[in-house]
């Protein structure tokens, strides 16, 4: 047992901690990927505070759909979704005041995580570089479309970015089925998604490594690199293939995709000749796995529409139900494709905890997406409502940088926070 395998024995004893309790991070956030990162963070334990403008705040809050609580605040219902757990500080960073403050948070923090366009931050004078020599210990997570300039500058680095524009180059919109030649938007925020994952794996990794060396870095995540790295696979078999897989369908094998039957569509996945096998005793028949079109995962991908049409009668003779009982008994993969409401119906998603219910003051009881890393000696998360704006600013000033009412109130009066 290494060092570190007993000290995570230790912790893990210690009921109710968490593994970041104790790290402090700052973020600089909007929308959805830096967001996400701070919330995976925040899941985790970590202190995370959101340093927002007065005027506003996060965009998310006045994002579409909206609704006012008592007070006649904003809730945008996209806050709901990815800043549970954290507390709200207003400051000015365009301020010399509140530069000078957000140096200081800094100096405290081990994390700060920003997904403003890539150079904002460093236009401030509260980039990587200056805040490093204020805190050599800080991890810095950036999130932007294209990168940072300090590693690997991208020549996209000055193009604005949303989600989508990461989908569209990464080759992800040419992959869903579709009538027609119209690349497919996903219908979800895919990038962001993908990028804050990446951003909180990164900065858990500078911690790992920063324990190590007591010296913090930079983790520089784009959105464009967060999905090319989904569509790996079509990467892959294009460049030893130069051949492109028809969208929809998977590049190496089928049947892979979703199927009709007389009441719904259900996904099958067949990867692999025993698989293969399974699959045609299921269907009950046996000598399709000897049919020379079909005779590997390669070739049943090109002929796709003769495969389909050979086993598309037992489908169509059987509900879902009995077909999945059929497939499930052989040990073929395969389940019903659920639409939006069927999760809220799920047992699995009930018995893993990931729906959690948020009592929002303007919203009232709204259910969002739980958090899916399950850890023997971590309880599960206690979802916390989103800050209101500026919320915590006194509470942070006073326990980060010790702060009294009095310098505090001044600070108000001039619109620093």
């Amino acid at each position: 047992m290494t060092h570190l395998d007993t000290a995570a024995t230790g912790l893990s004893a210690m009921i109710g901690l968490r593994p970041l309790e104790g790290i402090r991070v700052l973020t600089v956030e909007n929308f959805l990927a830096a967001p996400y990162c701070s919330m995976w963070l925040a899941d985790a334990g970590a202190e995370v505070v959101k340093v927002e403008n007065r005027e506003g705040g996060d965009m998310a809050r006045q994002t579409s759909p909206v609704k006012h609580d008592a007070e006649g605040n904003p809730r945008g219902l996209s806050l709901l979704r990815a800043s549970r757990n954290k507390k709200s500080l207003t400051l000015d960073l365009k301020h010399p005041e509140g530069k000078a403050i957000f140096t200081e948070l800094a100096r405290e923090a081990d994390i700060v995580v920003e997904n403003l366009r890539a150079g904002v931050m460093d236009r401030l004078g509260l980039g990587y570089a200056e805040l490093s020599q204020a805190n050599p210990r800080l991890i810095y997570v950036a999130i932007s479309g294209f990168g940072q300039k300090h590693l690997l500058p991208s020549p996209c680095i000055d193009a604005p970015a949303f989600d989508i524009v990461g989908q569209a180059l990464s080759g992800l919109m040419n992959r869903p089925e579709r009538t027609g030649d119209r690349p497919t938007y996903l219908g979800f925020s895919l990038a962001d998604i993908e990028a804050g994952i990446l951003g909180a794996y990164g900065a858990t990794l500078a911690l790992i490594q920063r324990g190590r060396t007591g010296k913090g870095q930079l983790i520089d995540i784009s959105l464009y690199d967060a999905c090319l790295i989904l569509n790996e696979i079509s990467v892959a078999m294009y460049s030893g293939q130069k051949a492109k897989s028809a969208p929809g369908l998977h590049a190496v094998t089928a049947p892979f995709g979703s199927y009709r039957t007389k009441d719904g569509h259900i996904v099958i996945a067949v990867l692999g000749e025993h698989i293969w096998h399974r699959f045609c005793a299921a269907i009950g028949m046996p000598g399709l796995k000897d049919d020379p079109r079909f005779r590997d995962g390669l070739s049943r991908s090109r002929e796709n529409a003769a495969l389909t049409d050979s086993f598309a009668p037992w489908l169509m003779s059987r509900t879902r139900a009995e077909a999945l009982e059929a497939l499930l008994a052989a040990g073929v993969p395969a389940a019903a494709v659920n639409d939006v409401e069927d999760i809220f119906d799920c047992p699995h998603v009930a018995a893993r905890q990931m729906l959690v219910t948020l009592d929002d003051p303007a919203w009232g009881p709204v259910q969002v997406v739980g958090n899916p890393v399950k850890m023997s000696g971590v309880p599960p998360v206690e979802a916390r409502l989103p800050p209101a704006l500026g919320e915590h600013t006194a509470e942070v000033l006073e326990s980060w940088l010790g702060l009294d009412p009095a310098r505090i109130a001044g600070l108000r009066a001039r619109r620093v926070v």
